[in-house]
């Protein structure tokens, strides 16, 4: 008897789990100009974590061609210029560089 309920409240908590998954979907990273602005500005500043700019480095902007060149150039930035750490991720060239970045995209807004 009790094997019997086990396996029927399994299989129900299974059932509740897909149906939530199907419902919901799976979640997705919707980078926009804004958000994208904040984190190059903490970039800037030191204040950026690595776990920020790793993950923007390594999502792919599929929703936006121009998103998506500034991080390929972030990309390239990264692999020139980092030094990790705490406070300024980039050296001082990096930054500046980013800076621009920053510049252009503010200036399209």
């Amino acid at each position: 008897m009790s094997l019997l309920l086990t396996i029927s409240l399994t299989f129900a908590v299974v059932l509740v789990a897909l149906l939530v998954f199907v419902r919901f979907g799976t979640p997705y990273y919707l980078l926009k100009k804004e958000n994208l602005a904040t984190l190059l500005t903490l970039m800037v500043e030191g204040r950026a974590t690595d776990s920020d700019w790793q993950v923007f480095l390594g999502v792919p902007i599929r929703h936006n061609e121009r998103l998506e060149m500034i991080r390929q150039q972030c990309v390239d930035i990264d692999q020139r210029e980092y030094i990790g750490g705490t406070g300024f991720l980039l050296t001082r060239r990096g930054i500046d560089e980013v800076k621009q970045l920053l510049d252009e995209l503010k200036g399209e807004q």
